[in-house]
């Protein structure tokens, strides 16, 4: 026996296998936005978050190093000391100034560059053969000192926040797409079921 559908069925299947086709494609679209979001949070996280909180270390090794070179007893070597170590922090705030700055950070991140250009430029004005914990020099470049240290704390507390606060957004975007895609082979079930009685029952004779 040959099996074949009526124009009506073959109309009837013809809408709802567009309507599948159109779901999958609304579904398709809402996966690849969500699937963006977390892409975007990835590299944001890695760029703008983990980079900097290594800027963040290395400035303060850098700084460390040279606060303890001025308090030794030799100072031959510490003009050099400086200039090198000074070159490598406006390499790394340069790199840092280059990334997403939330507004909390920007003020730090702005008072952060001006302590340290008032301490470059402290430097360049020392007399080092006469250097001596008893100065006021010294007290004045362990202020500078301490401000930079309070920002650069503040700088690596907003990089754990913020990472944090992407990673929950991340989280919520994977959750909202694991849901519509539970609701999706639900209503393609449905569709499905729909799909067979729209097809193979014949409409109902009125008398």
């Amino acid at each position: 026996m040959k099996w074949s559908l009526s124009t009506a069925q073959k109309i009837r299947a013809g809408i709802a296998l567009a309507i599948v086709f159109l779901l999958i494609i609304a579904t398709n679209q809402i996966d690849s936005n969500h699937f963006s979001i977390v892409k975007k949070t990835l590299t944001t996280v890695y760029e703008d978050r983990i980079l900097v909180k290594n800027y963040i270390y290395n400035i303060s090794r850098l700084l460390d190093k040279k606060q303890k070179a001025l308090r030794s007893e030799s100072y031959s070597q510490l003009d050099s000391l400086n200039s090198a170590s000074n070159d490598s922090i406006r390499s790394l705030i340069n790199k840092f100034s280059k990334t997403y700055l939330t507004e909390q950070e920007a003020v730090h991140f702005q008072s952060l560059e001006n302590s340290l250009n008032s301490l470059f430029n402290h430097e360049k004005q020392l007399n080092l053969e006469k250097i001596d914990d008893k100065l006021p020099t010294i007290d004045v470049i362990d202020n500078y000192y301490d401000r930079i240290y309070l920002d650069l704390d503040a700088l690596s507390k907003i990089q754990i926040e913020e990472s944090r606060r992407q990673i929950m957004q991340s989280n919520k975007s994977i959750d909202t797409s694991d849901l519509i895609s539970r609701i999706e082979i639900g209503v393609l079930i449905f569709i499905g079921i729909m799909l067979q009685l729209l097809i193979f029952l014949k409409p109902l004779k009125i008398k």
